[in-house]
């Protein structure tokens, strides 16, 4: 599988869709002013992502006074990206769409008897990853990225011995043309409670 291919956005088009990534769905109106943009550009912009699949309406808002806005949220066409835990025990992936809606999730157990070898291990990582692109593919097709949490120190020189951290990514890299990022299982846990949990608004 290649990756999809990224299509050219204008700078307001961009903005638009770098805000609805991060921030989550919001109206038109907001949106423009939140970015300080012109009802024109504004509608240009949201014009050119919702032809792209790369927004997409979530529904009506309706003011106080009766006046409704349609909110925009990041649509099938931006694609998703995958994150897979890799135990002792087990392997577990999640998708996420680009605003961080989860999508679809699948899990392997990892035999006993195949828990020492690398390549073994990358053969349920490759299988869980691609039951989580099954599941996603009616609606979301493009797939972005793949990050990969181990519970091993992942550092350049380790990476790439014999039996070490990327072992495991063998097979996915061979058969899945998109970013691979592989990290430390803890690391990946900061940078989720960065994010999502106790350590939101917290500088580092």
């Amino acid at each position: 599988m290649a990756a999809a291919e990224i299509p050219n956005l204008t700078d307001s088009a961009r903005a638009v869709l770098r805000l609805l990534a991060s921030h989550g769905p919001v109206t038109r109106p907001k949106l423009g002013a939140m970015l300080d943009l012109s009802k024109p550009t504004m509608s240009a912009a949201v014009s050119e992502l919702s032809a792209l699949g790369l927004v997409a309406s979530r529904g009506i808002e309706r003011g106080a006074i009766g006046r409704t806005a349609t909110i925009y949220g990041i649509g099938p066409g931006a694609g998703y990206a995958i994150g897979i835990d890799v135990g002792a025990a087990q392997v577990r992936a999640v998708a996420y769409s680009m605003d961080a809606q989860k999508l679809a999730s699948a899990e392997e157990p990892i035999p006993e008897t195949i828990a020492g070898d690398a390549d073994a291990v990358g053969a349920v990582v490759e299988s869980v990853a691609r039951a989580t692109m099954a599941k996603v593919a009616k609606s979301f097709r493009a797939l972005r990225a793949i990050a990969v949490a181990v519970p091993r120190i992942v550092s350049n020189d380790r990476f790439d011995r014999p039996g070490g951290p990327s072992a495991v990514l063998g097979l996915l890299r061979r058969s899945i043309e998109v970013p691979i990022v592989l990290e430390n299982n803890v690391n990946c846990a900061a940078i989720g409670e960065m994010h999502f949990g106790a350590a939101q608004l917290t500088l580092f």
